[in-house]
């Protein structure tokens, strides 16, 4: 019963409403859209937001409480592109370039899925590690390296980019810049440089969050077609 009244709550709560409100606005074929420079900046205060307040937590963990965590973050986030990309490939019959891009999706890590679970937390008045968002800019980049690692291997006609290329896109693309340079900015400054910005980056986080998932599910609205389209194989498996 417990379990059911923190789920009720958590579906009550703004965010998740807001999510179903994008979507049930694209249902009616309302014209409410959201400008593209005001979803990049969204975009821009979440990611920063969660590596600055990752990266304050971090800065008052020790090492031997931190390294088993990460160690574990890391291959997780290995292990999963494999066996999504298996899955999705010789069991539901996906292309190799299909199955590696869902395969990353599911290895790497969403930052609105992280922000939602820890408002859940905190909703329910559970604690746990302050280092936590750091994972979560651990493991951004291991699973879209496995997983472009296995579609560049396994399709032998790929003639796409060089690795090189690669590893800027990646290292130097934006979600990476401001997970990874929030998290170094706020391991640095600690919990005094923080109390500085926190006006910004702390209270009006949940607010911004909720603006964000009204646009994700105008988006997710948008692409429910697509979803038919992919057969129930994919709704299973992401499901599980």
């Amino acid at each position: 019963m417990d379990i059911f009244n923190s789920l009720l709550a958590k579906l009550l709560s703004p965010m998740v409403l807001a999510f179903a409100l994008g979507i049930f606005a694209t249902l009616i074929k309302s014209d409410l859209k959201f400008p593209e420079g005001l979803y990049i900046g969204l975009t821009i205060y979440l990611l920063f937001a969660i590596g600055l307040k990752g990266g304050v937590k971090l800065s008052a963990t020790s090492m031997s409480e931190f390294y088993k965590p990460a160690f574990g973050a890391i291959l997780m986030c290995c292990l999963i592109p494999v066996w999504s990309y298996f899955i999705l490939h010789k069991i539901g019959k996906f292309s190799i370039v299909n199955s590696a891009a869902i395969a990353a999706h599911y290895g790497s890590v969403s930052a609105v899925t992280f922000s939602e679970s820890l408002s859940y937390m905190e909703i329910m008045g559970v604690s746990f590690e302050g280092f936590m968002p750091t994972m979560l800019a651990i493991m951004e980049i291991p699973a879209i390296l496995v997983a472009i690692f296995l579609a560049r291997t396994q399709n032998k006609d790929d003639k796409s980019s060089s690795w090189g290329k690669l590893f800027h896109e990646l290292f130097a693309g934006r979600g990476t810049v401001l997970l990874v340079g929030g998290l170094l900015i706020g391991f640095f400054s600690g919990k005094k440089g923080f109390e500085q910005v926190a006006p910004l980056f702390d209270t009006p986080f949940k607010g911004v969050l909720t603006l964000f998932l009204l646009e994700v599910g105008l988006v997710t609205g948008r692409k429910l077609g697509d979803l038919t389209k992919a057969g129930p194989f994919l709704i299973f498996f992401g499901l599980i």
